[in-house]
């Protein structure tokens, strides 16, 4: 075992201690730990106020709505392909800004019942939606308002009667899934 010299720690504590006395009688380190502690106590504030202003976030979805799959013609991945070309036909951008109908329908006319539609509901989930399509990305996003909602609320929203066919094929099969349209 070490021996200890006792001369030696007592003077390692002794300039331990005269820098700690030294420390402390400099003014700059009350004013460092000053900022720190502000610092600090700032960060604790604004997330606190962030939180209060943004509050809890809103349960506006009813868990289970959809139905069953049984009986479904189409595999998940290809409702996956689905949801996807559905969510990509509601943020076409050619020409202008609008739904490519006729993606829909496409998509619409490879469901053979209700189980289909069901099973590409479930792919879909919920999306952003701004009354117009997806929300932007990126910092224009901050200048936007959306929520989440689902592939009926979206169909509803991005369809009208003046779109004919795509209407009336997206009306029936919705209505008999169990939703209204």
């Amino acid at each position: 075992m070490k021996k200890i010299d006792k001369q030696k720690l007592k003077e390692t504590a002794k300039k331990t201690g005269d820098k700690a006395v030294n420390l402390l009688s400099n003014p700059n380190t009350y004013k460092v730990a000053g900022a720190l502690l502000l610092v600090y106590l700032g960060y604790k504030v604004v997330n606190k106020v962030a939180d209060k202003v943004a509050g809890e976030e809103i349960d506006d979805e009813v868990n289970g709505t959809g139905g069953s799959t049984n009986g479904a013609t189409i595999s998940q991945q290809q409702a996956n392909n689905y949801a996807q070309q559905l969510l990509d036909a509601f943020n076409s951008k050619e020409p202008l800004y609008g739904t490519d109908e006729e993606a829909v329908l496409n998509v619409f006319k490879k469901l053979v019942n209700t189980a289909d539609f069901i099973r590409v509901y479930n792919a879909f989930g919920t999306k952003d939606y701004n009354g117009n399509n997806s929300p932007p990305t990126g910092a224009w996003s901050w200048f936007d308002s959306y929520e989440k909602r689902n592939l009926v609320y979206w169909l509803k929203s991005e369809l009208s009667p003046s779109d004919g066919e795509v209407y009336q094929v997206v009306k029936a099969i919705v209505n008999q899934s169990g939703f209204s349209f």
